[in-house]
């Protein structure tokens, strides 16, 4: 799995893997490390989406008009993606419960499996933008997520997710009794600078305390 290193991948304190949305391609997304982490204290990373979309790529195959995704891929690409993870932390030295994974839309909705549906140590912290989907029929079970720490960031008037699905997400999250912080700014789909200042300050203090 090919990916683009926003601050390079040398040996730091906690891997930051970031999934980029539909369409899009890993540069896209790997552009918020130096917004995000500008004391370079992670090491971001964000690999390349498996199936050709657009001028970019996407995660998994999906029904067009329902937006449900293809089972099949969906955990063709889990598979990789942890795969990927496993081998970043073996290059960095650091155990999986030492990491960050986060993602924006298309990206968000799988990196909560990947944080919390492979079966592997769930990691230190989680962020995304946007809500984590529905495989198959099933909700990931998110009891792994106890004790981490996640970041819920949501565009008031954002058409795709609205506000309530996401209150709905950290509610759950907060049931098993992660550690959630809600970042909810006036706009829509997208990573506004709010957001990634929110994003910036929770690194920040998950760097000084986790």
């Amino acid at each position: 799995m090919k990916a683009e290193a926003a601050t390079g991948l040398p040996a730091r304190r906690r891997p930051h893997i970031v999934l980029h949305g539909y369409g899009a391609t890993p540069a896209d997304i790997a552009s918020i490390g130096s917004i995000v982490d500008p004391g370079q204290r992670y090491a971001t990373t964000a690999p390349e989406a498996p199936i050709a979309a657009g001028t970019g790529y996407s995660w998994y195959h999906f029904d067009n008009a329902t937006w449900t995704p293809d089972p099949v891929s969906f955990f063709a690409t889990l598979d990789q993606l942890d795969r990927f993870v496993d081998a970043v932390c073996v290059r960095s030295s650091v155990g999986r419960d030492d990491i960050v994974i986060g993602g924006f839309s298309q990206g968000a909705g799988i990196a909560g499996w990947l944080a919390y549906g492979t079966g592997s140590l769930p990691p230190a912290g989680f962020w995304c933008c946007e809500t984590i989907i529905d495989v198959a029929g099933h909700a990931l079970d998110v009891a792994t997520a106890a004790g981490t720490n996640v970041l819920m960031l949501a565009g008031r008037d954002d058409p795709n997710v609205p506000l309530e699905r996401n209150h709905r997400q950290a509610d759950q999250f907060r049931a098993v009794g992660a550690h959630v912080t809600m970042s909810e700014h006036d706009g829509g789909h997208g990573l506004s600078q709010p957001m990634l200042a929110d994003m910036r300050h929770w690194l920040e203090h998950l760097d000084h305390n986790g």
